[in-house]
């Protein structure tokens, strides 16, 4: 079983600036990743001579951003065939910084779980303060570079019925192009909290839609949603189900700082689901054992009637999730989106 990496991503650490109450992340290697295990993972990547994403997280990848500046150049001076992206609280963005992944074309993510009233409750500093005008400050250096962003809201029971406020929030900020909606993974310091109901979600998604309909009425132009783009790709047959799930195919590689390889983000820590490393390889026993893992785990959405156009539900949040069967929430989110395109 030989795969090829769609989808690789690099830790570059595991520490962080903030101390999310939800992180999943809290328990990543804290070590800093040097450039020689970034390469190593870049060519395993690469070795297929074919197109893959590279995304740099963490932690908080900036903290690191030696390595991501001397990746991406690596990435550049060998001409290889990679989509970069940043996964970033965008508080350590700076003007340099900002020009350098615009001219290096970095697709840039933010994470951002609402206004500042309903951000500050969940992301937070070490010392208990809210991170709202931290991240703003980012957004604004990426809006007077003129960059455009997306936002990532991690959806909880406590912010659940304030999503149709980012919405409106989004557009004000003025550089957001894309929301996408991450609902709790129940991993790291994320098993402290609640996640939302199927019906609240389902809500909530509804009225999410609703809104961004009426401000693009205002503004004149369309905000993506990742969730509804996803399903219109399924819709005209131009991806397959479960295509999303890298880690299912045996596509994926996540890279912690010390260069062990893992299947998932979600699932970094958990040997269970660790696959190598970068300097022996992916082990191919462990990456088809992982993928059957997977595979028989998720069988059950093949069952449901609106899977053709849902595309299957996301391992990690099912494995995670107390007892078994599909995440609630999840489901509701996907039919929320399917029923909005039906309904369009």
């Amino acid at each position: 079983m030989t795969n090829k990496i769609k989808m690789l991503v690099l830790s570059l650490t595991g520490q962080c600036n903030f101390s999310c109450r939800y992180c999943y992340a809290s328990e990543h290697d804290k070590g800093m990743m040097d450039f020689t295990t970034a390469a190593k993972a870049i060519d395993l990547a690469a070795c297929s001579g074919e197109r893959f994403v590279l995304q740099f997280s963490g932690g908080e990848p900036l903290l690191n951003f030696n390595c991501l500046k001397k990746a991406v150049e690596y990435v550049s001076h060998n001409n290889l065939p990679a989509c970069l992206q940043l996964q970033t609280n965008a508080s350590l963005l700076t003007d340099d910084i900002a020009r350098f992944l615009c001219k290096n074309n970095v697709a840039i993510g933010v994470s951002l779980d609402g206004n500042p009233e309903v951000n500050d409750k969940f992301r937070l500093f070490r010392d208990g303060r809210g991170t709202a005008s931290a991240i703003m400050h980012g957004l604004d250096v990426l809006k007077r570079n003129n960059i455009a962003a997306g936002i990532t809201c991690v959806v909880t029971a406590e912010n659940v019925r304030q999503l149709p406020d980012i919405v409106e929030f989004a557009y004000y900020i003025g550089n957001i192009r894309k929301i996408g909606f991450d609902l709790l993974r129940e991993h790291g310091r994320g098993i402290s909290m609640l996640p939302p109901t199927g019906p609240a979600v389902q809500q909530a998604m509804l009225n999410v839609y609703e809104r961004a309909r009426q401000m693009a009425k205002l503004t004149g132009y369309k905000m993506v949603f990742p969730q509804k783009e996803r399903i219109g790709m399924l819709q005209h047959h131009l991806i397959c189900e479960f295509d999303h799930c890298f880690a299912m195919n045996g596509e994926a590689a996540f890279v912690d700082a010390r260069g062990k390889i893992y299947a998932c983000s979600s699932l970094v820590g958990n040997e269970r689901f660790c696959i190598g490393n970068v300097d022996t390889g992916i082990d191919d026993d462990l990456l088809q054992k992982t993928c059957r893992i997977i595979r028989k785990s998720m069988i059950l959405c093949r069952q449901c009637n609106v899977f053709g156009l849902c595309g299957g539900g996301c391992f990690t949040r099912w494995y995670g999730a107390a007892g078994s069967g599909p995440c609630k929430s999840e489901c509701a989110l996907k039919k929320a989106s399917i029923a909005d395109i039906v309904n369009d």
